[in-house]
């Protein structure tokens, strides 16, 4: 997982859900377009996370969930226009959805995903401190061993 994607995690699993305005902000502007919204679409389309809008995406676009999803996001953050419309890629979406208003919350997958990578930096750190005092006692025991025995 890309550090945008896991920030945006460990943001909506400490706070257990963010408004969906939030979420969208949270991935840092590279590219100013909808490939800034790709982190958080995948997180949404592999079950990591999950919102309270339920995005279908158009007929003759259901292989490209992903896409749709991430142009739907990012078309959130457009401004609108004077007659209350959002142009986006030929799109036009007059929705009234605010995105302040919906929700973007933690699943189950994505809390099982940050526990075992907490457990794994636990266990990385405790293998780590093992090897160390084992490498530190036996070089101690090593020169015991020496002194003791008088060996050159």
């Amino acid at each position: 997982m890309n550090g945008i994607a896991l920030r945006i995690l460990k943001k909506v699993a400490r706070f257990g859900e963010v408004s969906l305005a939030d979420a969208i902000r949270l991935a840092r502007p590279r590219h100013r377009n909808h490939l800034d919204q790709y982190p958080l679409a995948l997180l949404l389309e592999e079950g990591y996370l999950g919102m309270t809008i339920n995005h279908n995406p158009p007929s003759g676009a259901e292989k490209m969930r992903e896409f749709s999803l991430a142009t739907t996001l990012h078309m959130f953050s457009l401004p609108k226009n004077e007659r209350g419309e959002r142009h986006y890629l030929g799109i036009i979406s007059t929705g009234s959805m605010d995105p302040k208003n919906e929700r973007v919350f933690l699943k189950a997958k994505g809390a099982l995903y940050l526990d075992e990578r907490r457990q794994k930096r636990w266990d990385r750190l405790w293998f780590f401190l093992l090897g160390l005092l084992a490498g530190v006692l036996s070089t101690i025991a090593s020169a015991w061993v020496r002194g003791h025995l008088r060996l050159p």
